[in-house]
């Protein structure tokens, strides 16, 4: 026996309406709870700050947009597109790309933006490629590179043993090392 409850609640000091749905059964209480203002996100919203310094509130309409690396969208504002995408040259990123292609810029300070916007996109591809079409493909293909890595290392430095070995004289006799036969 499931029992349904819908209630709606008026949230003080804003104009968000909050409703809840409680599902009972057998003594077990799960409470949903969702609000109508997530699903106005595309309405007008009032910002503070107008830019003039005046304490007036300026409407700002948000938009959609989906990232260049990830594809996630989100809904912002034109004037941060805009100062996304003067950072980014004239790709919107979401945040955490952003994140993402700083790090790259702050290893790799001559490379500059478009190469680290170029490599996270080329990450974020294989990701979306690979693990999250077949989590257990992309657990194959990771411990293949680990083996593969692991193998170059060992062959590298057994190369440079080997080639230190060669380069040295061969091994000389000690004095002290001289054989002696019983009979």
């Amino acid at each position: 026996m499931t029992k349904i409850q819908d209630t709606t609640m008026l949230q003080t000091g804003s104009t968000c309406l909050l409703g809840a749905k409680i599902f009972q059964q057998k003594d077990q209480e799960l409470r949903r709870s969702f609000s109508e203002c997530s699903n106005n996100a595309k309405a007008n919203k009032l910002i503070p700050g107008g830019g003039s310094g005046s304490s007036s509130l300026e409407v700002a309409e948000t938009v959609r947009c989906a990232c260049a690396c990830c594809g996630v969208p989100e809904d912002c504002t034109a004037a941060y597109i805009r100062r996304v995408r003067a950072a980014h040259c004239g790709s919107w990123v979401c945040g955490l790309c952003a994140e993402a292609v700083g790090e790259r810029l702050r290893r790799e300070p001559g490379a500059g933006v478009e190469a680290a916007l170029r490599s996270h996109t080329a990450v974020c591809r294989d990701f979306n490629a690979t693990t999250r079409l077949n989590p257990k493909l992309s657990l194959a293909g990771s411990m293949r590179d680990i083996a593969r890595r692991s193998f170059n290392r060992r062959a590298s430095s057994a190369t440079t043993c080997h080639d230190e070995l060669r380069a040295s004289k061969t091994m000389e006799r000690a004095v002290s090392c001289q054989p002696r036969f019983f009979a």
